[in-house]
């Protein structure tokens, strides 16, 4: 399996000046050890130190009672029989087993900082946060004094990484050079896309996809993921008042999304409460960017766009696989255009706001008069864009009422039409499988066109 991340960690490596622990982190299951140790250790290193904090007891033991860096050179040096240098980098996995290992960076950063140390740990901020009785993680967390790599589900980029290079190339050349695909391979594409919709980004539910190209093989592990994810809940969150509210909200953001007004009510699941009410469980889910928050705008844009504090919000699931697996969906669907006509336009909207999300893009959308709406606003240099996404053909019908009240500007569709502009009505057509490029672009601060 190969991952886009794997650059960044080799050019980390291959920069000894100013170069400082990288702490790996994000959710579980997105394939963070096998990044770091199958594809950037055993093929880029000679020889290193890799220690796995969930199956070595004896390390977890030992360094859950210091955070003192020359004691755990002390300690691998006298268990491992190696000395951590440049050409024997330090890799420790699972660290959120284990928080002070976390905190230990600050003092490799300070004390030996031409060592390679690397870090890896699902949801460290929130276990450390829990190993406070504060619950502040401020002094923990090494700030400033690291490198941060934060990891996603595999993006639709790199699912054609894997599934088809050839695809990717076309697509991204065509999005390059402002042209559409041809037919044929705009068709393609949209297939792929497909099953990506219906199978999401998950490691290992592709690489089960990949090896039997069984999408019920592929949607069991997926569900047993959403199911993983749902008792992890227990294990970082502070209470069980708490573990229910977070589960509540994740298991009911397909059916919030899916009614006509998308805004997330909690009255709407627990009768008698509000928003207010679940604040801490919004907090935590996105913290641990479990679920992605969709801040409301409406009326007149002004740049930046900033959130408006107890606005309205949408909430989206980290990846197309989980939002599927909540959704109860017929994979079937997604392999006909008769079957694709029926998916709720959802299922579209969630895909993009997972790309944007990835590629750093702040969420915002828009309403305007008469349910009136673009899925999505962005900041481009100080120009806002609204962006309408459509699972089929169609034409922008809040784009007059947009423009009566803010700045005429490109706005884009994203849509299963071919790339193409309409010059007359000044709006881009980006096709679903080149969101990650659009998205890319975005975060660049640069508008393609």
């Amino acid at each position: 399996m190969e991952r886009t991340y794997l650059a960044k960690i080799v050019e980390w490596y291959r920069k000894k000046e100013h170069r400082k622990p990288l702490l790996i982190w994000g959710a579980r299951q997105i394939g963070k050890s096998y990044l770091i140790k199958n594809l950037f250790a055993d093929k880029y290193l000679k020889d290193y130190v890799y220690i796995d904090l969930k199956k070595d007891e004896k390390a977890a033991k030992f360094f859950s009672t210091t955070v003192d860096d020359e004691k755990y050179l002390q300690f691998i040096e006298l268990s491992y029989g190696k000395k951590i240098s440049n050409d024997c980098p330090l890799i420790i996995d699972e660290a959120q087993t284990c928080p002070n290992v976390v905190t230990s960076l600050k003092y490799f950063n300070q004390d030996h900082p031409e060592l390679p140390v690397i870090v890896t740990g699902s949801m460290v901020r929130l276990a450390l946060c829990r190993s406070d009785k504060s619950g502040m993680d401020a002094q923990l967390f090494p700030v400033g004094k690291i490198n941060s790599l934060y990891m996603y589900p595999m993006n639709f980029e790199e699912y054609l990484l894997n599934r088809n290079k050839a695809l990717l190339s076309k697509i991204i050349e065509a999005y390059k050079n402002k042209t559409p695909l041809e037919a044929y391979l705009h068709e393609m594409a949209l297939d792929v896309l497909h099953e990506y919709l219906s199978i999401g980004g998950l490691p290992e539910a592709v690489d089960r996809f990949l090896e039997s190209h069984s999408y019920i093989d592929a949607k069991e592990v997926v569900k047993e993921l959403y199911d993983n994810y749902i008792s992890d809940m227990a294990l970082y969150n502070v209470s069980n008042e708490m573990i229910l509210k977070t589960r509540n909200i994740y298991r009911n953001i397909f059916s919030q999304l899916n009614k006509e007004n998308k805004n997330f009510k909690i009255a709407a699941i627990e009768r008698g409460k509000t928003n207010r009410d679940y604040f801490g469980a919004y907090e935590w889910l996105d913290f641990a960017h479990i679920i992605y928050r969709s801040k409301h705008k409406s009326g007149k844009l002004t740049s930046p766009l900033v959130d408006e504090e107890g606005g309205l919000f949408r909430l989206y699931l980290a990846d197309p696989g989980l939002f599927a697996a909540e959704s109860n969906i017929d994979a079937s669907m997604m392999l006909s255009g008769e079957g694709r006509g029926e998916l709720s336009g959802v299922f579209y909207e969630s895909y993009v706001a997972d790309e944007l999300v990835r590629c750093g893009v702040p969420l915002f959308y828009w309403t305007g008069k008469q349910q009136h709406e673009f899925e999505f606003v962005v900041d481009v240099a100080g120009v806002i864009h609204p962006i309408d996404v459509k699972k089929g053909r169609g034409t922008l019908n809040s784009l007059k009422d947009f423009r009566e009240l803010n700045r005429k500007t490109t706005a884009v569709k994203i849509s299963s039409n071919n790339y193409g502009y309409n010059a007359e009505n000044d709006v881009l057509t980006i096709p679903l499988y080149m969101t990650f490029l659009f998205a890319k672009d975005i975060s660049e601060n640069k508008f393609p066109l």
